[in-house]
């Protein structure tokens, strides 16, 4: 099996995505055998009586190789099951990194979850940013997500685990198709090894052709304010960096506020984020609501600051983070 495990920093130590299935627990002994420093997080969305189980099973490999583990009883979801769900996944694992030092979170995500996500965005209308998906590394927020087996199929792990006589827990609700990643998932089960073979080479070829279309892109900060310089390749360019600085800061774009993006020119409100541009650069920030001072109107009116990003400078002129000479010397040299 194709992993990334011995990619992953021996030197630290991290956070195990695990719920009991075949993909986190292949995956926690494989981590033990690489010699990779973790500790284990679980979910119970108390909506199936098996989760009870898995929760006892993760306490007992705590017990058994000295785990700390992590459990939250998750609140009931109403609507939207699969979103919610994963947002308080991620908010539960940010909130321990955070407080106990974990170099980031590892997850079980495999090569048909890959598939699963590139069918469902297809099926969307989506580009090939958004088709490609998760990659081995990812900034969310403050956390950093790693996921070592994006190259490795389900049936592989499946196989890994009857050989090494590794307990899992078949979760049941993926049977039903009232969840629509279910529709997707089963369709990948009448794949064989050599069709996902192939899936993994094209996958492999799109990732590589992406990268010459999206060449790596460099932001800065002004103050509060992260800036980057817009693309040669035009505005289709500029909404995929844009998409990436606005998931390491927690959020995920629909395509819909996407295509409100696009319609506004890169001058709007979304999420409680400050998106503005102006000749050269594309701007984001967090939404101040912060009356400003006559003076500083002037001021930025006479830089031609962008009108959505001037109560951030302001607020940061204010809390010292930035000087009026290092924002004159910013915009001054933008006009040049």
């Amino acid at each position: 099996m194709q992993t990334k495990i011995s990619q992953l920093d021996v030197n630290q130590k991290f956070l195990l995505g695990f719920s009991g299935g075949v993909d986190s627990s292949a995956l926690f002994f494989m981590l033990l055998s690489e010699g990779v420093e973790f500790d284990i997080a679980i979910v119970d969305y108390g909506v199936r009586e098996q989760s009870k189980e898995e929760v006892a099973y993760a306490k007992k490999l705590g017990e058994l190789y000295a785990k700390e583990v992590y459990i939250l009883n998750s609140p009931a979801i109403q609507q939207n099951f699969e979103a919610q769900a994963r947002e308080v996944r991620y908010n539960f694992f940010t909130s321990i990194v955070e407080r106990y030092g974990y170099a980031g979170v590892i997850l079980a995500h495999q090569l048909n979850d890959r598939l699963e996500w590139f069918l469902m965005q297809l099926c969307k209308g989506a580009g090939l940013n958004t088709l490609l998906g998760f990659g081995f590394v990812e900034k969310r927020g403050i956390l950093e997500v790693y996921r070592p087996l994006l190259e490795v199929s389900k049936e592989e792990l499946y196989t890994y685990c009857l050989q090494n006589q590794i307990k899992f827990f078949e979760d049941s609700s993926n049977d039903s198709l009232a969840h629509t990643r279910n529709f997707y998932r089963q369709l990948t089960q009448y794949l064989g090894i050599n069709e996902l073979r192939g899936i993994k080479k094209s996958l492999k070829f799109l990732r590589e052709e992406y990268e010459i279309i999206y060449p790596y892109q460099t932001s800065c900060k002004l103050g509060s304010i992260l800036f980057f310089k817009k693309s040669q390749n035009g505005s289709r360019a500029d909404m995929h960096y844009l998409d990436q600085e606005i998931k390491k800061l927690g959020y995920v774009l629909s395509q819909s506020q996407r295509d409100q993006i696009f319609k506004c020119q890169f001058s709007c409100e979304i999420c409680g984020l400050i998106i503005e541009s102006n000749n050269h650069f594309i701007f984001l920030c967090k939404k101040v609501t912060l009356k400003l001072h006559q003076d500083f109107r002037d001021f930025a009116r006479r830089l031609k600051i962008p009108l959505r990003i001037r109560r951030a400078l302001y607020a940061d002129l204010i809390d010292q983070k930035l000087t009026k000479n290092a924002i004159k010397n910013f915009f001054e040299n933008d006009q040049r």
